[in-house]
C-alpha cells in the first residue's frame, strides 16, 4: 500500500507537466498580444449652457445671409433659416425686389413651420415658437424644453465622438481633438477590434452616429392642431391649441428618416432607404401602412394627386451613386408602387405646383408634370450657374433657396418662365 503512493505522485506530476505545457501552447497559439501605441482623431463636444440657450430671443436687424437652410412663407414674406444660429425675415410683397428687414437670433435652429400666426422652430434640444402676427417682429410666446432630447449637431468630418455629456449643457459643436495611447492586439486575430480598459473601437473613420443631415429638406410638417417633427429614427407628435404646444406620442422608425411631408390625411417620410406613409386620421397617432424601398441616399418627397415625386441624391454620405427622381402611385397608399425613374445628376429639393414640377438639379430644372410618367421627356426649363436645394411654388412664382442666394421665377406663362430676382448670399461652400 505505501509502496503505491510514489508511483501516484510521479504519475499525477506528469499529467500536470503535460496539461500545462498543452494549455500554455493553446493560448501562445490563439492570443499573443502585442502592444501598440495608437494615434487618432475624435470630436470632442463644445458646450452652451443651458441658461444661455434659454435666453429670450432677440429680434435684430437685418444681417447678411452667410449660410441658408430652409425657408418658409408666410403671406407676403419669406423666413430663411440661417443654418444653427436663427431666421432671416424677408419681405416679399415685391417679389421683384425682395428686401430683408430682420434677423431672430436662435442658437441651433434648423427647422421652421408656420400654423395661421405661429411660427415654430428648433433650438438644438428646445423646441421655441413665436406669433408672427406683425412678422417683422416676431414674438416668442412658448418654449418646449428638451422637445428633442438627443439632437446634436452636425460634423463636417467622420471622426467618432467622445462621450457626450448632457448635464454639462447643450452640444453646439465639436472640437477635434488627436489621441495616444497604448493598446493590445492578438496577432493571431488581426480582424479584432483593438481594446483599452475593457472599451472596444472601431474604426476612427467610421460614423459617429452625429446627425449629419441639414439643409434643404423639412423636417417639421404641420396638419391640422399638430406638428410633426421626423429625428432619424423617431417620428415625434406635438399638439397645439392657442399658443400652447404639449408633447404628443413618438414612434420609433426603422429607417433613417430625413424629410416629411403632410399631404391630405397623410404623411410621407423621406428616408435612406425608401419611402415611409403613415395615416393621420387620427392625428394624435399616426398609423404606419405602408413602406416602398429605393436605393440608398438622401431623398425628400413631395406629393400632389395619385402621384409621389421623390429624388433620390446619392455620393457623398448619402450612400450608392445614382441619383433619381421617382415618381411613385400613391393611389392606394396602402401599397404604393414605383411607376418611373428618371436619372438625375445631383438632385436636392423639389415642388410641385398644378402642371409644373421643380427640382434642384444642377441648378433647377422645371418639367410638365401633366403626365406623371411621361416627366423625363417634358422638361420645359433649366436654369444653370445655381447652386439650388430647396424650392417653394406658390401663386405663379418659384421661391429657391441656394448657397448663392434666394432666386424668384415667374411661371405664370409656361412659355416664358423667367427668373425675376436674386437676393445674393455669401457663397459658403458648405456641402
Amino acid at each position: 500500500m505505501y509502496a503505491k503512493k510514489p508511483v501516484v505522485r510521479i504519475f499525477d506530476f506528469i499529467i500536470v507537466v503535460m496539461m500545462g505545457s498543452l494549455l500554455a501552447a493553446m493560448v501562445l497559439n490563439s492570443c499573443s498580444e502585442i502592444e501598440d501605441t495608437v494615434t487618432y482623431k475624435v470630436n470632442e463636444p463644445v458646450y452652451m449652457s443651458y441658461s444661455d440657450l434659454r435666453t429670450p430671443p432677440p429680434v435684430q436687424t437685418a444681417q447678411a445671409i452667410t449660410s441658408p437652410g430652409k425657408i418658409c412663407l408666410y403671406g407676403d414674406y419669406i423666413f430663411i433659416n440661417e443654418l444653427n444660429k436663427g431666421f432671416h425675415i424677408i419681405d416679399n410683397a415685391n417679389p421683384s425686389s425682395p428686401q430683408p428687414v430682420g434677423f431672430v437670433d436662435l442658437p441651433g435652429n434648423i427647422d421652421l413651420a408656420i400654423k395661421d400666426n405661429l411660427l415654430f422652430a428648433d433650438s438644438y434640444v428646445d423646441l421655441v415658437w413665436f406669433d408672427i402676427t406683425q412678422p417683422t417682429q416676431p414674438a416668442a410666446v412658448g418654449r418646449l424644453e428638451q422637445a428633442f432630447p438627443d439632437a446634436l449637431p452636425s460634423s463636417d468630418n467622420h471622426y467618432p465622438t467622445m462621450g457626450v455629456d448632457f448635464s454639462k449643457g447643450v452640444v453646439v459643436g465639436w472640437e477635434v481633438k488627436t489621441i495616444t495611447e497604448k493598446r493590445f492586439r492578438d496577432t493571431n486575430c488581426p480582424e479584432c477590434l483593438y481594446q483599452n480598459d475593457g472599451a472596444t473601437y472601431g474604426s476612427t473613420g467610421g460614423s459617429s452616429g452625429v446627425a449629419t443631415m441639414t439643409g434643404s429638406m423639412a423636417r417639421f410638417a404641420v396638419h391640422g392642431d399638430y406638428l410633426y417633427a421626423v429625428t432619424n429614427f423617431m417620428l415625434k407628435v406635438f399638439a397645439i391649441s392657442g399658443n400652447a404646444v404639449t408633447p404628443g406620442g413618438e414612434q420609433y422608425l426603422s429607417w433613417n428618416t430625413e424629410t416629411i411631408f403632410a399631404y391630405g390625411q397623410k404623411l410621407f417620410l423621406g428616408t435612406t432607404s425608401g419611402l415611409l406613409i403613415y395615416d393621420i386620421a387620427n392625428p394624435a397617432v399616426p398609423e404606419h401602412l405602408s413602406s416602398l424601398n429605393h436605393v440608398l441616399g438622401c431623398d425628400p418627397v413631395v406629393v400632389q394627386g395619385d402621384y409621389a415625386y421623390v429624388t433620390i441624391r446619392g455620393g457623398n454620405a448619402c450612400g450608392q451613386n445614382l441619383s433619381l427622381l421617382d415618381v411613385v402611385d400613391v393611389s392606394n397608399p396602402a401599397q404604393p408602387r414605383l411607376k418611373v425613374s428618371y436619372g438625375m445628376q445631383s438632385p436636392y429639393g423639389l415642388g410641385i405646383d398644378g402642371d409644373m414640377l421643380f427640382v434642384c438639379d444642377e441648378g433647377l430644372k422645371i418639367f410638365d408634370a401633366s403626365d406623371p410618367l411621361q416627366i423625363g421627356a417634358r422638361q420645359l426649363k433649366h436654369f444653370t450657374g445655381i447652386n439650388g436645394f430647396d424650392v417653394i411654388p406658390y401663386n405663379n412664382i418659384l421661391m429657391l433657396i441656394g448657397s448663392d442666394g434666394l432666386y424668384q421665377y415667374d411661371y405664370a406663362d409656361v412659355q416664358d418662365i423667367k427668373q425675376i430676382s436674386v437676393l445674393h448670399i455669401t457663397r459658403n461652400n458648405r456641402r
